[in-house]
């Protein structure tokens, strides 16, 4: 049976960073994304955000919808989006909302990460994942010593072939609240060696690309839980992915890919999921120099988004200032089963 088309508008944007951001993958020093818009005088909306070193690139993404294909991270962005249109057709939230403000966590690049968990501390900010990798982790133990109290997770970016004493004894002595995907191989036997020595839970997150990826995932001995972001698996998958890790008995935790509000609003809405973890729940003006969505709280909270649909827009002015193209496009749907807007 034939995929099912829908007409989407994409806005291809390009969003300058704050800093630049360096993590085991590489340094990224703007986002380029793509907005998609399906529907009329009805519009829902997604973003493909795809992570420089880790997806697709964003020249594969407008190469293929130029062809009406679709690479993994927009074939996720039209699924959020025919959520978001079928939500706001109907008048209703696209998710349940159960938690109305959701404590920020931010992610730190491996660069100047002391400096900006200072500078983020004192606007109210109590949560951060720091991105390490194999020579660079030390800094990890500068912001325990500085801020003694806040929760502290990790990301390797995969960047581990194995932990030796020194980086185990940095994880450990800072007390970090779970390490996310520290191996390039949850079966070699180094992940399972990490668990026992440090007792700390290890996540799995760039292994997700798939439901398949978690129902494999969750049998693993060393995967304590489950990173679910909306920018890689669509909105129905998300749900699929955290319902399958709770089934399991195994954590589940929200995040994204750095990107605007359109695609942040998906990952704070799962994130307000009382089963969630402690979830990468962030502004855009964390990170980015401008967002085309209104902002929804200061540093130390995020209001999570109430309204229809996913309870947000993007500005039309902010659009056009970060738009580098608008692309008109007939592209393919997969397993969506409600209606497709014309």
């Amino acid at each position: 049976m034939a995929d099912q088309l829908v007409q989407t508008r994409l806005y291809h944007l390009d969003v300058p960073l704050l800093a630049p951001f360096r993590t085991a993958t590489g340094v990224v020093r703007s986002r380029s994304v793509v907005l998609v818009a399906v529907g009329d005088d009805v519009t829902g909306w997604g973003e493909a955000a795809p992570y420089p070193g880790q997806d697709e690139t964003i020249e594969d993404v407008v190469e293929r919808a130029r062809a009406s294909s679709v690479s993994p991270t927009l074939a996720a962005a039209v699924d959020e989006a025919l959520h978001d249109h079928d939500a706001r057709r109907r008048g209703v939230p696209l998710h349940p909302v159960t938690v109305a403000e959701l404590p920020v966590s931010v992610a730190l690049g491996i660069d100047d990460a002391i400096e900006r968990a200072s500078t983020l501390a004192e606007l109210g900010v109590a949560r951060f994942k720091v991105k390490i990798a194999p020579g660079a982790i030390d800094h990890l133990a500068a912001i325990r010593e500085a801020h003694p109290d806040a929760l502290l997770g990790v990301d390797g970016n995969r960047s581990f072939e194995s932990m030796d004493r020194h980086d185990l004894g940095v994880l450990v002595d800072t007390g970090v609240a779970y390490a996310e995907e520290l191996f390039a191989d949850w079966v070699s036997g180094a992940a399972e060696a990490f668990v026992d020595l440090s007792g700390i839970p290890l996540f799995a997150d760039e292994s997700v690309r798939s439901i398949a990826d978690v129902q494999r995932l969750v049998t693993l001995p060393a995967v304590g839980g489950i990173t679910v972001k909306p920018g890689r698996l669509g909105w129905s998958d998300s749900l699929e992915a955290a319902a399958t890790a709770q089934d399991a008995g195994r954590a589940w935790r929200a995040s994204g890919l750095l990107e605007t509000g359109i695609g942040r609003a998906y990952t704070d809405l799962l994130a307000a999921d009382p089963s969630a973890g402690p979830s990468d729940v962030a502004p855009a003006s964390a990170f980015l120099t401008g967002d085309v969505a209104g902002d929804r709280g200061g540093f130390g909270v995020v209001r999570t988004p109430t309204g229809v649909g996913i309870g947000t827009t993007p500005d039309r002015d902010a659009l056009e200032r970060f738009t580098v193209e608008v692309i008109e496009v007939d592209l393919p749907v997969s397993g969506w089963v409600g209606p497709v807007p014309g």
